[in-house]
């Protein structure tokens, strides 16, 4: 079983994946979309994987990449919050895509499949902040990254019982820490605190957790054969302004901000951002994007990923001090 594909590789996730399974004796292929673009190759390239062009949309790229593979871990997926054109741009590459690719590793008799999904399409927190389970589902949703994550994982779940694919589910909250080679929505913040650009503190509670354990997240679920269903990978859940605090402590040389922002001034903010859009900038926040995860509770219970997998995380505050150190080391990225 150490054949395998890695989809979407030069993406954070993708990466930290790969990289865990290549310290593993893995035989990798990865794919990515742009095989003779340098820069979306040249950190794979170093790790000595097999590097194939393949486009999710386009199934007959994705047949010859599966062949003779033993298993597969289908990670690629368009992780945004806004687009021009949400359903084109962010929901069906999702959706279509991820169905594109277990279709072809389901004709190509690969054995098992680990699919990254999102704690997105479970929800927040119940009731009072109780924390959500992998029995939860955000089918509420109508924001764009949420919604395609959710219905994504509906649709992989339904193929596999049709078909009898071995499909294992992964679950990670905002992922965070090094070895990414270009900034997501979740690993921006830590920027903006280098640049001095974060002016107050969000009224948001983030779910955290390191990419390099999401990784192993995928591993254990790959090589632990009872391992069956979904499996939520959260480190913890901290409110903005905690933090805000755990970076001026592991480095008071940041100027990190002091003051509360109102839930009312952010969706003000959001609003002059959307009016902004349809003069062809591009958003730092949408309207939606504050319905969906400003103001509320956050919280998730990761008893069945230690139970079942053996998952450990590092502890957060190392994996915040290695974002940092991440971004600031890659000027690139600064």
């Amino acid at each position: 079983m150490k054949r395998v594909v890695v989809t979407g590789a030069n993406g954070h996730v993708g990466y930290s994946v790969a990289k865990l399974l290549v310290a593993r004796d893995y035989d990798v292929r990865a794919t990515v979309r742009d095989a003779s673009d340098p820069a979306k190759t040249a950190h794979l390239e170093a790790m000595g994987v097999e590097i194939v062009q393949a486009d999710l949309m386009r199934p007959e790229t994705l047949a010859p990449v599966m062949e003779g593979r033993d298993g597969l871990f289908q990670v690629a997926a368009v992780y945004r919050s806004w687009a021009r054109d949400p359903q084109r741009e962010i929901i069906e590459p999702s959706i279509t895509g991820g169905i594109n690719v277990l279709r072809a590793a389901h004709a190509a008799g690969v054995g098992r499949v680990v699919f990254t999904s999102s704690t997105a399409a479970v929800g927040r927190a119940g009731p009072d902040g109780a924390p959500l389970s992998e029995a939860d589902w955000n089918d509420a949703s109508r924001h764009p990254y949420s919604y395609a994550k959710t219905e994504a994982e509906h649709r992989a779940w339904a193929f596999a019982e049709e078909s009898g694919l071995d499909l294992l589910v992964i679950n990670p909250t905002a992922v965070i820490g090094p070895d990414f080679h270009r900034h997501t929505p979740s690993t921006v913040p830590y920027r903006m605190l280098l640049r001095g650009e974060l002016r107050r503190i969000p009224p948001i509670t983030y779910g955290l957790v390191d990419a390099r354990d999401v990784a192993q997240g995928h591993v254990l679920a790959y090589e632990t054969r009872q391992a069956r269903g979904r499996h939520i990978l959260c480190t913890e859940c901290l409110p903005a302004a905690e933090l805000v605090a755990l970076v001026r402590d592991i480095d008071p040389t940041i100027a990190v901000p002091t003051r509360q922002a109102a839930l009312w001034q952010v969706r003000a903010l959001a609003r002059l951002e959307q009016f902004r859009s349809w003069f062809g900038r591009e958003p730092r926040l949408t309207p939606e994007t504050v319905r969906e995860y400003l103001g509320k509770p956050t919280n998730y219970d990761t008893s069945k990923a230690r139970r079942e997998l053996g998952w450990r995380p590092r502890p957060i505050r190392q994996t915040v001090r290695d974002t940092l150190e991440w971004v600031r080391d890659h000027p690139e990225l600064l």
